[in-house]
């Protein structure tokens, strides 16, 4: 089975890649992935004629996706080029070739959700399941390895996605797959990447930390610095994180260091802002408030630049724990600042995780 998409669009307009990414990542939770994806003009009408034509021709399921307002249209215009009367449903069939006609964004995310995915069942007459496995900062050479050890076949796909370190591992089966075979390649996958998990679903990273602050019953206070604040945010991107988090403080400069969190001049002058020393007593410093359970502290060279010192971009250290013990950790991370700074936040998040459940 091939599946394309058709994006339509206005090309003068600032590319959003959630106006059909939300869509083929629906399909694939599903087992369906895109083989092909088509970005078309809107004002193009030929060069829509010969996308439509091609994709019957080469595809058996083609999503042709456009705004709502443009649909009804669009929709006639694919019946005409296919010779099929013209339908009023989203769905449009030529044969034993199928046209999903949907609105981009999370609309067009439902509709293959609720519409798309129990007519592909139907279609071929097999339903599928899924297991995820979440995890952080998983090193390339497991990667690689985990592609060797689930190999696709008997009904069973893997599919890998990271992003800024996190990493999702998704082990597709449907109901024709060996359920020994199935659970051979979950516990292998579990084992292999068992220091880095945090999720044995998909549970994103920010709601399962907040899950576990919750379920221990924890008060949670960040001080941050380079990652200026967007620890905190992910955090309030969730529902219910005032319940655990008391205070977010973004401590840039050292005076703020000092003033807010009582890190000691001397550690300043001899360590520096970004180092280990300066880390824990951030930590220590929330903690000394009284106001938390567990503190979260970050501080580290994001780039492009380095500091007056001699230390690296992406140097980061991370300090968490509790009155009882805290713990720093170091990392050099690569890439651009958006880069090392969105990896320093899941790699918080991820060690938040860690240290309470």
């Amino acid at each position: 089975m091939k599946t394309a998409f058709i994006v339509v669009r206005n090309q003068r307009m600032h590319w959003d890649e959630r106006e059909f990414g939300s869509m083929a990542d629906a399909l694939l939770e599903a087992g369906y992935a895109a083989d092909k994806i088509f970005v078309l003009s809107a004002e193009d009408a030929h060069e829509l004629a010969q996308t439509v034509i091609e994709a019957k021709n080469f595809f058996e399921n083609v999503f042709v996706v456009a705004p709502a307002k443009d649909l009804p249209a669009l929709r006639g215009r694919v019946c005409e080029l296919l010779k099929v009367p013209p339908q009023d449903g989203a769905v449009v069939e030529a044969g034993t070739k199928t046209f999903f006609c949907f609105p981009c964004g999370t609309e067009g995310a439902a509709a293959v959700r609720a519409e798309a995915v129990p007519f592909l069942e139907r279609k071929y007459s097999v339903s599928h399941a899924v297991s995820v496995i979440r995890a952080v900062g998983v090193p390339a050479e497991k990667r690689e390895r985990l592609a060797g050890m689930i190999r696709s076949g008997e009904g069973i796909r893997c599919f890998v996605s990271e992003k800024y370190g996190d990493f999702r591992l998704e082990i597709l089966y449907d109901d024709t797959s060996s359920k020994m075979r199935v659970d051979e390649a979950v516990r292998a996958a579990a084992e292999e990447l068992r220091d880095y998990t945090y999720a044995i679903d998909d549970t994103p990273l920010n709601r399962r930390a907040l899950e576990l602050l919750k379920l221990r019953g924890l008060r949670l206070c960040v001080a941050e610095s380079f990652t200026g604040g967007n620890v905190a945010a992910r955090l309030i991107g969730v529902p219910g994180a005032s319940e655990v988090l008391f205070e977010s403080v973004v401590a840039y400069d050292n005076r703020s260091k000092m003033q807010r969190l009582g890190v000691r001049e001397e550690t300043l002058a001899r360590h520096g802002a970004v180092s280990d020393d300066t880390a824990y007593e951030m930590a220590v410093g929330l903690l000394a408030s009284g106001n938390c359970d567990v503190a979260l502290a970050t501080t580290g060279i994001a780039g492009p630049a380095s500091d007056n010192t001699n230390k690296p971009v992406g140097l980061c250290y991370i300090a968490v724990g509790t009155s009882e013990s805290v713990f720093v950790y170091k990392y050099i991370f690569q890439g651009s600042r958006e880069d090392i700074t969105e990896r320093a936040v899941n790699q918080a998040l991820f060690l938040l995780c860690k240290q309470i459940r």
